[in-house]
């Protein structure tokens, strides 16, 4: 298991987020994000690793409190581990508008693991994900570590 969520304040182009780091397990306490809310609440979600079953429910309450409060919230660089809820869990996302999501990458020549961003902020319909890039370690082929075809499935929905 991955170690607690933590979050802290960062600047992305001169908008504050909260970046979350870690696991979010049924220990994640996201009072204290509930208070830090303005009028709106910007999450960067790369560095979430893992989120468990009671996680889940956690989360989904949360992103309820939010909305019961009149807040918006914005999903920012959405990992892997963020992705696969959003595509399992209807709910997941409540109002929250999700902005960009990190696609994963694996080289087999080098072990090398990287994420892409992908941009989905006022977009119509799903952007396309590269099935390859080259690697920047050692310069073979990355292939993409999910399923290309239904990656970006919650948008859909």
């Amino acid at each position: 298991m991955g170690h607690q969520m933590s979050w802290k304040r960062i600047l992305v182009d001169g908008q504050e987020r909260i970046q979350l780091e870690g696991s979010i397990s049924e220990h994640t306490d996201f009072r204290s994000l509930i208070e830090v809310a303005s009028d709106s609440l910007a999450l960067d979600l790369a560095h979430v690793d893992q989120i468990n079953s009671c996680g889940v429910r956690e989360w989904i309450n949360f992103v309820n409190a939010l909305r019961e409060l009149g807040k918006n919230l914005e999903m920012h660089r959405c990992s892997p581990a963020i992705v696969r809820q959003l595509n399992m869990i209807s709910n997941f996302r409540g109002d929250g508008k999700v902005q960009s999501v990190l696609a994963p990458y694996f080289c087999d020549a080098c072990d090398n693991e990287m994420t892409q961003i992908v941009d989905l902020a006022g977009i119509e319909s799903p952007p396309e994900i590269a099935e390859t890039l080259p690697c920047p370690n050692c310069g073979e082929d990355m292939e993409f570590d999910d399923l290309v075809d239904s990656y970006l499935g919650f948008l859909g929905r």
